[in-house]
């Protein structure tokens, strides 16, 4: 983890929460060029890179795009790309493996652990790799068909990183994985 910077009390905003913030609020497109008195006035939106984020909008905007990540289905799962080293690694490949044909009881289970981590580490450059743990959460009840996984890592931030936690649950009847609880 790095050292906190004592100047900064607040996270500094990712690229993309500016993007969603500005979705969001509707004023992607609208022109805000402000004069008053001869000098030119900050927007919010002009501003918004100078404000700082707190822990929870960057845990949320980190969740958004993990469950995007989970609910979509690799170019891999289609198409072999064995030989293809760059376009497996590149955003072309972005998502899972296909689980449809996963079962609770099949081999698969214990690779799907394993992508669910090489996916987290290629697509998802705001996670620490050196902190990163995904380990299968074993469960009695085999009744409700799901499969969970504990990942935890650190979150790439300034001034320092935040730790995270959450649970990815492999529904097999529907053949998704589903972020079921916030990510803390």
């Amino acid at each position: 983890m790095r050292a906190p910077d004592k100047q900064r009390e607040n996270f500094q905003i990712p690229l993309m929460y500016a993007f969603r913030d500005a979705f969001e609020k509707g004023d992607a497109t609208k022109q805000e060029n402000l004069v008053v008195d001869g000098e030119r006035v900050l927007s919010t939106r002009g501003s918004l890179r100078r404000r700082a984020a707190d822990e929870t909008l960057l845990k949320r905007d980190l969740a958004i795009d993990l469950g995007a990540l989970l609910d979509t289905i690799d170019l891999d799962s289609v198409e072999d790309l064995e030989g293809l080293d760059y376009v497996k690694k590149s955003v072309i490949n972005y998502g899972l493996y296909d689980i449809t044909h996963v079962t609770t009881g099949s081999s698969r289970i214990d690779a799907l652990r394993g992508q669910l981590k090489d996916a987290l580490l290629q697509h998802e450059p705001r996670l620490t790799p050196d902190t990163l743990g995904v380990e299968r959460v074993i469960v009695k009840d085999e009744i409700d068909q799901r499969v969970r996984y504990q990942v935890s890592a650190n979150m790439i931030c300034r001034p320092l990183d935040v730790p995270i936690e959450f649970v990815a649950e492999l529904d097999v009847g529907a053949a998704k994985i589903v972020l079921p609880q916030p990510i803390g």
